[in-house]
């Protein structure tokens, strides 16, 4: 079957993967999909462009990372892009900097990377400079996720980034990124900051790298973080906002997650300011 219908058929078979409790056994189907498709990517097909790849690679990244598959045969679309996308790329055919960097930060997103190929799809975004990126620009908060990431959660694959490369991410960690995320009061954010600045906690608006802090304070980097109710996929290793925590605890600060699960059922004024005495009182603010 042709390249596309056997994706789309590994996506369906990922849903399946990724069914609570995984009922069914898909990773045999994986296996020989990855031997058959690692034939299929020595060349680009007719008609395809090495951005039309990468789109492709990231679908079969995301696919195997919600299925919960891991296999050192991976190795073939590691190499793939460590070697082919050089080769492609000195023939003409250069890989536009928001596919190399939407690549890149599945890979690392998924756990599902090597550093050499990072470095390929990294040296692929850097050609384009990055003041013509706008301050909230897609690319910029996935740089920038990038960046922590390889900080925080890859170290080993920092340390063989060339120097090119890591002077590239310090210039991203560098620049502002704004999203518009940050604004956006939902009920609970506008009246968790109320009750806390009741107890003369500042309750400002601030930008972490790729993060934005609805409820903190910069200069003693406390952060309260407003959690509303959502359901994340089945499967996931780690969901947002606990990577989010995570993430901020590793390079100093401390974020208090308040979850609207909980706050939503506090019917009264008195319940609420009661709840977020309790909060401050756990964490040693009051």
């Amino acid at each position: 079957a042709p390249v596309p219908e056997r994706i789309a058929l590994l996506r369906g078979i990922a849903d399946l993967g990724c069914v609570a409790g995984r009922p069914y056994s898909v990773g045999l189907y994986f296996r020989f999909f990855l031997e058959a498709y690692g034939d299929e990517l020595e060349t680009l097909r007719d008609g395809e462009t090495i951005a039309d790849r990468a789109g492709e690679l990231r679908t079969v990244l995301g696919c195997f990372h919600r299925a919960g598959i891991t296999t050192d045969r991976m190795r073939i679309i590691y190499n793939h892009i460590e070697s082919e996308f050089p080769r492609l790329e000195s023939a003409g055919a250069l890989l536009p900097m928001p596919a190399a960097v939407r690549l890149c930060h599945t890979m690392l997103a998924t756990d599902l990377s090597s550093a050499p190929a990072v470095t390929v799809l990294l040296r692929s975004a850097l050609r384009e400079p990055l003041m013509s990126i706008a301050d909230d620009a897609v690319e910029l908060r996935l740089l920038k996720m990038i960046e922590l990431l390889l900080r925080v959660d890859f170290l080993h694959t920092q340390e063989q980034l060339p120097r090119d490369v890591t002077e590239y991410l310090a210039v991203v960690r560098d620049l502002r990124y704004y999203d518009r995320d940050l604004r956006r009061e939902t009920p609970l954010s506008y009246q968790l900051a109320y009750f806390l600045r009741k107890h003369d906690f500042p309750s400002k608006r601030h930008m972490f790298g790729p993060y934005a802090l609805k409820v903190c304070d910069p200069e003693e980097r406390v952060n309260f973080e407003p959690i509303e109710d959502r359901k994340f996929r089945f499967g996931m290793t780690e969901e947002p906002p606990v990577r989010k925590q995570r993430h901020l605890e590793a390079v100093g600060w401390r974020s208090v997650p308040v979850f609207g699960s909980k706050w939503h059922k506090l019917e009264t004024h008195e319940a609420k300011a009661a709840h977020v005495r309790s909060l401050l009182k756990d964490h040693d603010m009051m």
